[in-house]
């Protein structure tokens, strides 16, 4: 067990980590430690065969989460009543297995990885979570692949399914923005030029995409936290340094498209990008003028055409709000969570009641 990223090796992490995923970055994770973005602390099982490394499982540690900043408005809704009762948050113990910002993954190599490497990581993560002393552990937002690789193991420990909110992915095929739009539904064509000419017609209203963006960190806090209020989750909450940070280590691949109106920042989406893949990983909106400027929609524009400029060929979109992105041209790709209790009868009553709180559509965002 490695009580920090910069235990493990670079040249190893970057081996075994997907070379086409810009949240999966050796620095990513560093500035995450470094800002303490929710967590109480990470944890990485790094698993050997001999003295090669084989695999590495990223998990944090949350030692009072409250409940309701997990579960969507269903869930929440759900424990109102509760809520009532205790006159305080509902809190919990979490471990949580795979990525606070993204899909979760087990990097692995798969070159002839020995069937017994599941079941070592976790029973791995057992031992973990009792010497944490967390009773929940879910392994979050994890493709089908990888857990139907987990498989045998979760379910000899006990582990149940419950659904994660889809990433929006798009595949960038165009040669130019132009041709992007031309390339929509016809719908989504009549949505993104009514939607730019709203935008445009505001003669005080701009939009530029930036590579250095700390100086506009204490703009950008307000308008982070306005979206962050809306949020179906709230497992991380940024930190004006880790923003910075996205900004100043060059290790990052992070450009901000920011938009402004009357000389003031009102809008802003983070995007990191490798050669072929990007992701948009965070948004802020100044609700007051977002749906007269269009703000959502037109700084995901940017963002995509930044992204066709650079040659990349998919743009994870992420979660939530999924009518105003299919109508960009995203597909959903489903994600799930693997869910655990110590406790044996609270193991069974959650089987059950997870999944009817969980909010799956993602459009409430």
């Amino acid at each position: 067990m490695a009580d920090s990223i910069s235990e493990i090796p670079p040249d190893i992490w970057q081996k075994l980590a997907p070379s086409d995923d810009p949240i999966y970055g050796y620095a990513l994770f560093q500035a995450m430690e470094r800002t303490r973005l929710g967590p109480d602390s990470y944890r990485y099982l790094v698993l050997r065969q001999g003295e090669r490394v084989r695999a590495v499982l990223p998990t944090c540690v949350f030692r009072s989460l409250a409940l309701e900043d997990i579960l969507g408005p269903q869930g929440r809704q759900a424990l109102r009543p509760l809520r009532r009762i205790m006159r305080r948050p509902l809190r919990i113990k979490l471990l949580l297995c795979g990525h606070l910002l993204g899909e979760g993954r087990v990097l692995r190599d798969g070159d002839g990885l020995h069937e017994t490497a599941r079941h070592l990581l976790v029973d791995a993560v057992r031992q973990l979570s009792a010497s944490m002393g967390t009773r929940w552990t879910v392994f979050k937002d994890f493709s089908q692949t990888d857990l139907e690789w987990l498989d045998p193991a979760l379910g000899r420990a006990g582990y149940f399914r419950a659904p994660g909110l889809p990433d929006a992915w798009l595949g960038l095929r165009a040669e130019s923005f132009d041709d992007f739009v031309s390339s929509l539904s016809r719908n989504g064509r009549s949505a993104a030029r009514r939607n730019l000419a709203k935008f445009s017609g505001h003669q005080d209203a701009t939009i530029e995409v930036r590579e250095r963006f700390d100086d506009l960190v204490p703009a950008m806090m307000p308008l982070y936290k306005a979206v962050l209020d809306h949020a179906e989750t709230r497992l991380d909450v940024w930190t004006p340094e880790f923003m910075a940070l996205l900004s100043t280590d060059p290790r990052i691949p992070a450009k901000a498209v920011t938009c402004w109106y009357q000389d003031r920042l009102v809008g802003f989406l983070i995007c990191l990008f490798r050669e072929k893949s990007g992701v948009a990983i965070r948004i802020g909106l100044d609700y007051d003028c977002s749906r007269d400027l269009r703000l959502y929609q037109v700084t995901y524009y940017r963002g995509i055409e930044e992204a066709i400029h650079m040659g990349v060929a998919r743009l994870n979109l992420t979660q939530t709000a999924y009518e105003a992105k299919r109508k960009m041209g995203c597909e959903l790709v489903s994600l799930e969570h693997a869910v655990t209790h110590r406790n044996r009868v609270c193991r069974a009553f959650l089987r059950y009641a997870v999944p009817m709180a969980v909010n799956r559509s993602g459009d409430q965002a």
